[in-house]
């Protein structure tokens, strides 16, 4: 798989608990063709938030091949979230 995206969140975060179904939706959708990667900004243990400089969360990034093609913080709705990754 040469497309991976990772969701950034926190259990505490509102807007983190809004976006997780549409998140979980579209990796449902995508299964097989795309990684996805969730992490906890509190238990990051890789340093990943700070790699990838996440300012605000819900964050998503979207890798291919490991380089970043673009990031974006708060939610998206599902068919914003499937074009983000897939264009």
């Amino acid at each position: 798989m040469a497309k991976k995206v990772i969701k950034f969140f926190a259990d505490w975060c509102g807007p983190c608990k809004i976006y997780a179904p549409i998140f979980e939706q579209v990796k449902q959708e995508l299964q097989g063709e795309i990684e996805f990667v969730e992490v906890n900004v509190e238990q990051d243990p890789e340093g990943l938030a700070g790699e990838y400089k996440v300012r605000g969360i819900p964050h998503t990034v979207v890798l291919e091949e490991g380089i970043e093609l673009r990031s974006k913080s708060g939610r998206l709705a599902v068919e914003e979230l499937k074009e983000f990754i897939l264009n």
